[in-house]
């Protein structure tokens, strides 16, 4: 009865992802037509050298960053790592301790906006929407919003600080973000409501004369928590209390009109087998 099921529900998962297949398939190619009748024709020599780079790009993007490890290996999954012993390997001029120290101190100069001697020359700040930026355009966006006027209490609470044991310089951790509205928003009254954030991932990349490189935020790695649908950094602090922001990526993300129409075939599908070996 089972491989029966199992075999049924197969086959109409299958077909409805063909579905789906042909109909995007299909609407991808005429946005496709419309686009080529409305332009010229490339020369063959040019979509040639286009097509080589384009092979190259793949051939890059294929390379697998794989590295001789050490540590213990699982039944299925991979590998725990001795960190350890992978940090010692990377003979990065900055110890593990310190490196965590000095991510703490550009977090107490408020990541270094108060210190931007702490950056690198080549510095850049990326969230998952927001950036990359630059040294300059980092400081102008941040100067340019005053969160800690709207949210006084606003507390990224850091926990969690460890190094990267295959990338040399990296240090991650964790942020649990709460703030009150209470100096008010976008010229609005304050409404006293409290955002949530989920639990986010930060990084800090140093180079090996401990500047700060590279900083990411707002990457939520559990959406269920808190009150902002898992949004994370200041949309999911806008969100939070009520005043999201009028983008898409502004709110919550919402699934796909595939993703539902794949669903509900999988959903009628198990009822129908169920039904069907009764």
């Amino acid at each position: 009865m089972f491989r029966t099921s199992a075999s049924s529900n197969g086959k109409l998962y299958l077909l409805g992802v063909s579905l789906i297949a042909v109909v995007t398939s299909s609407v991808a190619f005429a946005v496709s037509s419309s686009q080529s009748s409305q332009s010229p024709q490339l020369s063959s020599s040019k979509t040639m050298s286009e097509s080589a780079k384009s092979s190259n790009a793949d051939d890059a993007t294929c390379k697998s960053p794989i590295v001789d490890l050490v540590g213990e290996s699982c039944e299925r999954g991979g590998t725990i790592l001795d960190e350890k012993a992978m940090i010692q390997r990377q003979k990065f001029p900055i110890g593990p301790d310190e490196l965590i120290r000095k991510a703490k101190y550009v977090l107490k100069k408020d990541t270094g906006v108060l210190e931007p001697t702490l950056w690198a020359d080549d510095f850049e700040f990326c969230a998952p929407i927001v950036g990359p930026l630059g040294k300059e355009e980092f400081l102008t966006a941040a100067g340019s919003f005053d969160v800690y006027k709207a949210f006084p209490d606003f507390d990224n609470r850091y926990f969690g600080f460890t190094v990267d044991p295959l990338e040399p310089g990296r240090v991650w951790f964790f942020v649990r973000l709460v703030g009150t509205n209470t100096g008010g928003l976008f010229g609005r009254a304050p409404n006293n409501r409290v955002a949530e954030l989920p639990p986010q991932v930060f990084s800090m990349k140093f180079n090996e004369e401990g500047k700060v490189k590279e900083l990411t935020v707002g990457y939520s790695v559990d959406r269920r928590q808190g009150n902002t649908g898992g949004l994370g950094g200041l949309f999911g602090l806008f969100y939070g209390v009520g005043q999201g922001l009028p983008f898409p990526e502004g709110r919550p993300y919402r699934l796909s009109w595939q993703y539902r129409i794949l669903n509900a075939i999988g959903t009628w599908a198990q009822r129908f087998t169920s039904k069907k070996d009764e």
